[in-house]
């Protein structure tokens, strides 16, 4: 990965160039392309604010396992700054809404764009200043890291109201922000998983601390499947005894209507029932390749969920669709590589040993 090896300025001529063409391939394709927009929007910043919640809470609740990975998950933090900037384009798609013809006083949209790009720009900030604290391991850590959490609360709950929830406008659900959240954390112990695996499988930092590391984030994944079941079926039965036209709708679209009734089904496999009994076993816990395969299939559960979610209200382009995910990993991708760069700590002792 030496090749990948960029200095700052590089790497963020990059992140520019690829908010181009992901904005290029939305005028491309015009076609479908604000589900496609809002499923790149949804997905990928449930990914890089959950890989800052999962430093964060292991900050806050002064765990012990996330000091190995906590610099590789903050280093994806200045992507929060570039999914904000990404969604002001969305203000050219808001006719993907039911409520753009008729908009009140919180669907409108210059209160919609502007509450949630502030929004992800004050979580930017609060990421960033959270991670030079705890990089210096200064005293105030703690504070930053529950400040960042809750507007981390905040903001993802607003994904899912304005974002996803107001597509089916004037359906509403209230657990719909904790759902998402929830998942959001969920995809970051993923990627802690992922980035777990990958030192113990290379021999990259010390083997015996690593494999604990590899453990317990395991463990987070599998308790995690659980918190994941408990929340959905909380939500489906909430609406389902109310047996209401108006809140069953939602439900009944996307279980018994082809093709959404096989992204439903596939997406509880995906999110509960495979990492469950995946890692129900101690052993399994402690295998990288195990680890890893069931680390991608919690993201791709949370990918096929937001397809479940929007893809009855919004039509999308497959090709752009993958175009988009493919630009956006590789960027993940080119942040972690270079993560040493981004968060500064190049050529010095990491307090984390």
């Amino acid at each position: 990965m030496s090749k990948l090896q960029l200095n700052t300025f590089t790497l963020g001529i990059v992140a520019v160039i690829i908010l181009g063409i992901i904005i290029g391939l939305e005028y491309i394709f015009p076609h479908g392309s604000g589900g496609t927009l809002l499923l790149t929007l949804t997905f990928w910043i449930a990914l890089v604010q959950g890989t800052v919640a999962v430093a964060a809470a292991g900050d806050a609740t002064n765990s012990k396992w996330i000091g190995p990975l906590k610099k590789e998950l903050l280093a994806f933090h200045p992507l929060i700054l570039f999914m904000a900037f990404l969604f002001l384009f969305l203000g050219l798609k808001m006719d993907v809404f039911p409520w753009f013809e008729n908009q009140n006083r919180w669907l409108n949209t210059p209160f919609f764009l502007t509450r949630n790009f502030v929004l992800l720009v004050i979580s930017y900030f609060l990421a960033r200043f959270y991670a030079k604290a705890t990089l210096r391991n200064s005293p105030n850590k703690g504070n930053l890291a529950v400040l960042y959490l809750f507007f981390f609360v905040f903001s993802e709950s607003l994904v899912a109201f304005d974002w996803v929830m107001s597509l089916e406008y004037p359906w509403v659900s209230t657990l719909f922000g904790g759902i998402f959240f929830m998942e959001s954390f969920y995809a970051g112990l993923a990627i802690a998983a992922l980035i777990a695996a990958y030192y113990v499988k290379n021999g990259i930092e010390d083997q015996t601390v690593m494999t604990k590391v590899l453990r317990d984030t395991a463990t987070f994944t599998f308790g995690f499947s659980l918190a994941w079941a408990g929340l959905f079926y909380s939500q489906f039965l909430v609406i389902w005894y109310g047996n209401l036209p108006e809140e069953t709708s939602y439900l009944v679209r996307r279980m018994h209507y082809s093709p959404y009734d096989i992204l439903f089904y596939l997406s509880i496999f995906l999110l509960f029932i495979a990492p469950f009994v995946g890692l129900i076993s101690k052993r399994a816990k402690v295998i990288p390749n195990w680890v890893r395969m069931i680390a991608l299939v919690v993201l791709a559960g949370v990918f096929i969920e937001r397809i479940l979610f929007i893809l009855p209200d919004a039509s999308m382009n497959v090709f752009s669709a993958i175009l988009e995910t493919v630009l956006m990993g590789f960027l993940l991708l080119l942040f972690f590589v270079n993560r040493e760069r981004v968060m500064g700590y190049a050529g010095t002792e990491r307090s984390d040993r």
